[in-house]
């Protein structure tokens, strides 16, 4: 039987059929031909990557240098006094945890409560001549957020805050302040925001940064942030101690002085029925000499207790303690005008080349 194949009809047959295969001869030619003709387009291939390099330069210097201020910082957590505290709430039926929380004082330092006084703390900047304003203000000027915030809809073009006084607030600043926090914390239309807290899971180590344009600014912030958080925790997380106290020392003066009077009694007992016959009066006395005994040990009890909570007071105290604090010059970040350039002369003689290799592709194929 013939291989030869025929087609129906004319019965005319086809030609044998035969797989193309491309030679590393070939390959190699066809190289040397998309070569020359790129060659040969060199200097377009230049005129297109010049403005993709003209615009990744100029986008490198307009991008602002961000200075970024760590402050470490580390929490005390008082565990020393916690045990005997912990003992002394037990006896009068009460508890307390004392496992420090990190995320908690993480959360806490992005607290509206805490963020709103640093931002309406005033301070003088060198950038505008040591003028004295709110660092809202600053940020305001510094990152362009009035033309950022301006739409059709409103106009806050010079847009500042001309008090602290939240609560007297026009529903425009309290927009302006809102979206202020939004900027400083970040959100999910905020990546890169001003303020952030974190700590290491292995170390307890947290950090505070503060990324502005200002280097002044940035340090300002962050230790003013570490203070106000360091006051808020302190001061709340030492109530609860000075209330322990409080109520251990009322316990102890109210036991102390029903003492005194028993003994009082006892003795004015004493020495108005001397040699005493009387069963009933023998009774009496007994009675007293005995409540006087359990008061003593009530008093010999809570005396320990108090003692135990005023060294909680003194001694286990939380405390947050700075490890480093962020100093001058800090080292700017910004956009590297060489890796700038570098990248738009990739792109553009990139996509150049693209287009002339496709469009000689197109050309051999349609002769």
């Amino acid at each position: 039987m013939s291989d030869t194949n025929v087609q129906p009809g004319n019965m005319q047959p086809y030609p044998p059929y035969q797989e193309e295969e491309i030679t590393l001869k070939e390959l190699i030619e066809k190289l040397i031909e998309y070569w020359k003709e790129l060659w040969h387009k060199k200097w377009w291939i230049v005129s297109i990557a010049i403005p993709f390099i003209v615009f990744f330069g100029y986008k490198a210097i307009k991008t602002p240098v961000i200075y970024e201020a760590p402050l470490t910082y580390t929490l005390n957590d008082g565990s020393g006094g916690v045990g005997a505290l912990s003992s002394i709430l037990g006896s009068f039926g009460l508890g307390k945890g004392g496992k420090i929380n990190l995320d908690k004082i993480v959360e806490l330092s992005k607290s509206r409560h805490i963020l709103h006084k640093v931002l309406f703390t005033t301070i003088p900047l060198d950038t505008f001549g040591g003028r004295q304003d709110f660092i809202a203000n600053h940020l305001i000027k510094l990152h362009n957020l009035d033309t950022e915030w301006t739409n059709e809809q409103n106009d806050y073009t010079g847009f500042v805050f001309r008090s602290d006084s939240i609560d007297h607030f026009t529903t425009k600043e309290l927009r302006a302040l809102k979206m202020l926090y939004g900027k400083v914390v970040g959100g999910k239309n905020e990546k890169n925001p001003i303020f952030s807290n974190g700590y290491n899971e292995d170390t307890g180590i947290l950090t505070i940064t503060t990324s502005t344009r200002d280097e002044e600014l940035s340090i300002a912030f962050s230790k003013l942030a570490y203070d106000e958080l360091k006051n808020y925790y302190v001061n709340n997380v030492s109530k609860g101690n000075e209330n322990t106290f409080e109520f251990v020392k009322m316990k102890t003066d109210s036991i102390f002085s029903l003492l005194r009077t028993k003994e009082f009694q006892l003795a004015h007992f004493d020495d108005s029925h001397r040699n005493l016959a009387d069963p009933n009066l023998l009774t009496q006395r007994k009675l007293l000499e005995t409540e006087i005994l359990k008061l003593k040990a009530m008093y010999a009890e809570v005396t320990k207790n108090q003692e135990l909570a005023d060294f909680s007071l003194t001694a286990g105290m939380p405390d947050i303690t700075v490890i480093d604090e962020p100093f001058p010059p800090l080292e700017g970040k910004g956009a590297s005008l060489i890796i700038e350039l570098i990248k738009g002369a990739l792109i553009g003689g990139l996509l150049a080349v693209g287009f002339f290799i496709a469009r000689k592709i197109i050309l051999q194929a349609m002769q």
